[in-house]
């Protein structure tokens, strides 16, 4: 298998992929933040969090990001593993799953691999992590299908994910599904397992860590673009779940990659 390119990419500003062309690979891109305007053969796509796009060698592509803030990971890839991995079962060429941290890891760690110098990268290893994340897109792509969750309590989600950077209320979300808070309330926790705000957070807790670990921003604009009201919030946020101060988080990332 042949590794393009592989990373996850964070626009604070409106941009354009570079390049209009015929594709000669595999594109998998998986939006996590905000939205980005998709061109696949002349067909126009929004792609919003939690949309799985799938372009394959032949097609025509196009990505702009006209509304910054725009977040995605992506993966240029060819070989016979993945054409078998294609053919092998029918699926949309733009899916929606739920934003699972352990497959945004699985992604991370592809990644990592792929920046080792080519002296020390296993083509054993990459290949079959690979393999893992298009096993794991493909479960995700099934669980949604499967679920039984009320349409409703879907578009809570889908309004949360795409207002997530912005100080939105509870009430917000009633309002924009039609219901009174408290139903909105019990409705979100009853299908999710997670109270709204929870919910927000893991969001914007995720943000943060991929733009730690892949940009440059200052915690402090970090914590502003992921959608906290100020860095003690996101501070004390983010320590009670990862068990250490973002600066250290950094620190220990930024080392580990280093390794």
């Amino acid at each position: 298998m042949e590794i393009g390119f592989c990373g996850y990419s964070y626009h604070t500003t409106t941009y354009t992929f570079p390049f209009a062309n015929r594709l000669d690979t595999y594109l998998i891109r998986l939006q996590t933040a905000g939205t980005a305007r998709i061109v696949v053969n002349g067909e126009t796509m929004i792609t919003r969090p939690g949309d799985v796009l799938i372009v394959r060698p032949g097609d025509f592509y196009e990505m702009h990001v006209d509304t910054p803030a725009s977040g995605d990971y992506h993966i240029f890839c060819t070989g016979h593993s993945i054409d078998t991995w294609w053919h092998a079962t029918p699926r949309g060429r733009l899916n929606t799953i739920a934003i699972d941290s352990r497959l945004l890891s699985l992604w991370q760690h592809i990644t990592e691999e792929v920046r080792r110098p080519p002296s020390e990268q296993s083509a054993v290893l990459i290949e079959t992590l690979v393999q893992a994340l298009l096993l794991m897109l493909d479960r995700s792509i099934q669980d949604v299908h499967s679920q039984a969750r009320p349409p409703v309590v879907s578009r809570m989600m889908r309004f949360i994910e795409a207002h997530v950077t912005s100080d939105f209320k509870v009430s917000d979300v009633a309002d924009a599904v039609g219901l009174s808070v408290s139903r909105t309330v019990h409705l979100f926790k009853e299908g999710t397992g997670m109270t709204i705000i929870e919910y927000a957070q893991s969001i914007r807790l995720q943000l943060a860590e991929e733009q730690m670990r892949y940009t440059k921003h200052s915690l402090e604009t970090i914590a502003e673009l992921s959608g906290f009201r100020s860095y003690p919030y996101f501070h004390r946020i983010f320590k009670r779940k990862y068990g250490v101060a973002p600066g250290v988080y950094r620190t220990l990332q930024q080392k580990n990659e280093k390794k």
